[in-house]
């Protein structure tokens, strides 16, 4: 059975993405090279888009896809 998370287990998965998200906005990207730049950028996009998705699925009882 599901049980919804409390509030401080929501602020904690809050609080954990965006220090993830901060984390990963501090690496250092070589200014010389446009490319690797914007390989990054879309990396860390895509890895956003993935947390959020995770981050929903484990607060909407849904069971995970495999």
């Amino acid at each position: 059975m599901y049980r919804r998370p409390s509030i401080i287990e929501s602020a904690a998965a809050g609080l954990g993405t965006r220090l993830v998200s901060w984390s990963e906005k501090r690496r250092f990207i070589p200014a010389d090279s446009v490319l690797l730049r914007n390989a990054a950028l879309a990396r860390r996009e895509h890895l956003g888009d993935r947390r959020a998705d995770a981050v929903s699925a484990a607060h909407s009882g849904l069971e995970p896809r495999a």
